[in-house]
């Protein structure tokens, strides 16, 4: 009988489970109330034809927007956490990302008025930061210290930090790091939900549905560390632990003799050996959608699908955001002020006249956890969902049609 696996523990614990819990799952759901649906569609259609003769494309109920199009002053944008051209360090770059990745950490801005706080440790300075519960400060700090897994970005993000360079530029790169073993890839299958739209007309476009590939980059000390850590945490006088401790160091010196590898096989490691792996989350099956690829198995990292799950999320919210807007574009402080919850009130007590604006801290709850909003917008600029341009007024983002 052939050896069956179980997916591991830190990733979609079983099939039966995966309706409810899949980041994949959860986007379809949520990205099927973005635009009109099929059976709308047809009916418009449909009910077109018999008044016309000539089919013609539906309109969606939605609330009037008479906002013009922004005005587009050029291309030539310099974003805030871009490197200069003259920079060509990768590992620079990475250290950008996770330096920055949290709106109360990040050195890049201060829209949030927190810089004051910046060089607390983690739980004295959410705990100081006001405008949250007691309950939202403990779930942040728990998300970031014991659920989301350290050091990881996608290359998404790397190609929005190197724009001006093009995708080449930044693939070159990485291959020249990950062969010095100075940066480890890791390919998951089927992590990034799209949305084929047509360009010219947002609301009778249809909605398709595929997965793409997520290329995941990390330090390789990191994930040398995140090994360690876990043969340490391993209690070798319990014959199961002692063996999974074997079969790690196993697969540590694997990595370390293979820097380039993306996979292994079960010609490189038993099918006990592998179970053990896929439970630990350091490797995962690999797969094209439709069906499992037989003795192919990706290098993971472990929880990577945490992380996975907070891009996605960002990338729905997005689409969400520009989505509801006449031309699908905004001002960069606009969707400042709705990634914030930024709100300016008109009541004051000496003068009703003048308002103050109000700052709930949405991205600080649940499922963003503080994330700022420039690594939602750098990965979705990366990835091609959106486009960013220049206007008399500030910088613009507009959805280019794929998300």
């Amino acid at each position: 009988m052939p050896l069956q696996y179980s997916a591991a523990k830190t990733s979609i614990a079983s099939k039966r489970n995966s309706l409810s819990k899949s980041p994949i799952k959860k986007f379809q759901k949520d990205a099927k109330k973005l635009l009109p649906s099929q059976k709308l569609y047809n009916q418009n259609l449909t009910n077109n034809i018999k008044k016309t003769g000539s089919p013609s494309p539906p309109v969606s109920p939605s609330k009037k927007d008479d906002r013009e199009k922004l005005e587009v002053k050029d291309y030539n944008i310099q974003l805030d956490y871009q490197i200069n051209s003259g920079n060509d360090d990768i590992i620079v770059a990475i250290d950008t990302v996770l330096q920055n990745r949290w709106s109360d950490e990040t050195y890049l801005h201060d829209k949030f008025d927190l810089n004051y706080l910046k060089k607390l440790e983690l739980e004295e300075r959410i705990f100081k930061i006001k405008g949250l519960s007691n309950v939202t400060r403990s779930d942040i700090i728990k998300y970031r210290t014991q659920v989301i897994p350290n050091g990881l970005i996608t290359t998404t993000q790397l190609y929005s930090i190197f724009s001006k360079q093009g995708h080449t530029f930044v693939d070159k790169l990485l291959e020249l790091n990950i062969r010095k073993g100075s940066i480890r890839k890791f390919i998951i299958s089927n992590a990034s939900p799209i949305i084929s739209r047509s360009l010219n007309n947002f609301q009778s476009s249809k909605v398709t549905y595929g997965f793409e590939n997520v290329e995941l980059v990390v330090k390789n000390n990191v994930f040398y560390d995140q090994i360690n850590k876990t043969l340490i945490s391993l209690d070798t006088t319990d014959p199961k632990e002692l063996e999974k401790k074997q079969v790690l160091t196993k697969f540590f010196n694997f990595i370390k003799q293979n820097p380039t590898n993306l996979f292994v096989s079960s010609g490189e490691f038993t099918n006990a050996e592998i179970s053990t792996l896929v439970q630990m989350g350091y490797i995962t099956l690999n797969s094209n959608h439709f069906n499992e690829i037989e003795n192919n198995f990706a290098i993971s990292f472990p929880n990577c699908g945490i992380f996975l799950k907070l891009i996605n999320e960002g990338r729905v919210w997005l689409v969400k955001c520009l989505n509801k807007t006449k031309h699908k574009e905004l001002l960069e402080d606009e969707i400042f002020n709705k990634w914030s919850g930024k709100v300016n009130s008109s009541y004051n007590q000496n003068n009703p006249q003048l308002g103050f604006d109000v700052l709930k801290l949405n991205n600080f709850k649940k499922p963003f956890f503080g994330y700022d909003l420039n690594w939602v917008l750098a990965d979705a600029l990366g990835a091609g969902i959106i486009e960013v341009f220049n206007t008399p007024v500030g910088r613009g983002w507009r959805l280019t049609g794929k998300v």
